[in-house]
């Protein structure tokens, strides 16, 4: 009986400290997980154009943008439309090279600017925001967007 109810404590502790990990996923996972992620490229970009028309519809919307440094670091920008501002949230604390600059910032912003560059591509920056930086989201081949 003893020899059970120490495996079980061990599997709880195992369990809840993979529970308590920063947060960091791979690609692949935050895929899976919804997150509109840019890397080379950007997976779920239907759901990105879905929060930019529930923006201009003034309607409540969640999204996460990852990006992942060149050795693999996920960075986290999290926007919550509350159907006035967006509550914008950057963390880069899982990036190992961040510096001094590591760690979660937050801003009150009000809208998405889409910039287009020379080439084909289309920029979307966070815009309107209270500490005064436009912040970039992410960079999409024109061609791909279904919005325009």
């Amino acid at each position: 009986m003893k020899r059970v109810l120490l495996i079980i404590i061990l599997l709880t502790i195992v369990v809840s400290s993979f529970g308590c990990s920063s947060g960091a996923y791979n690609s692949e996972e935050a895929i899976k997980r919804g997150d509109i992620v840019y890397h080379a490229k950007v997976a779920n970009i239907e759901r990105f154009e879905q929060f930019l028309i529930n923006l201009s519809n003034k309607k409540e919307d969640t999204i996460r943008v990852t990006g992942y440094t060149d050795e693999g670091d996920p960075i986290f920008q999290d926007l919550r439309f509350d159907g006035k501002v967006i509550q914008y949230t950057y963390d880069n604390s899982n990036d190992e090279y961040a510096g001094k600059d590591k760690g979660i910032e937050k801003d009150v912003c009000t809208e998405i600017i889409k910039k287009e560059n020379e080439q084909s591509d289309v920029e979307f920056l966070i815009s309107g925001c209270s500490k005064g930086n436009d912040r970039f989201l992410i960079s999409v081949d024109k061609d791909k967007l279904k919005l325009n």
